[in-house]
């Protein structure tokens, strides 16, 4: 999930990612966070996010305000001990840039 998510967003800071695309990469993490502890807070943004997405008249501050968020949880996920391997540190750090990126978008 997360070599797809980062192929879609790039460095995010001009990538154009459609609703429908944001749709399936959405349900694809919330998938893939399904039973894991202490991503509660995450999937709940998610959800919120894949709501709001949904619903066919988009909120761009509140898009911009989860998307932050994301962003500034997947920098704490890249320090801790579990994202120890150097790669995956890294992949998270680009994550949350590209994150930080493209909510400049909306």
């Amino acid at each position: 999930m997360l070599a797809d998510t980062l192929g879609a967003f790039g460095e995010g800071s001009s990538v154009v990612i459609t609703p429908e695309r944001g749709l399936l990469l959405i349900e694809g993490w919330l998938n893939a966070l399904r039973g894991d502890v202490g991503a509660e807070r995450v999937r709940a943004e998610l959800e919120t996010l894949r709501d709001n997405l949904a619903s066919g008249n988009p909120d761009g501050n509140m898009i911009r305000h989860l998307l932050l968020s994301m962003a500034s949880h997947t920098s704490t996920l890249a320090g801790e001990p579990s994202a120890a391997d150097g790669h995956t540190d890294g992949q998270l750090r680009q994550l949350a840039n590209a994150l930080r990126n493209f909510s400049s978008q909306f």
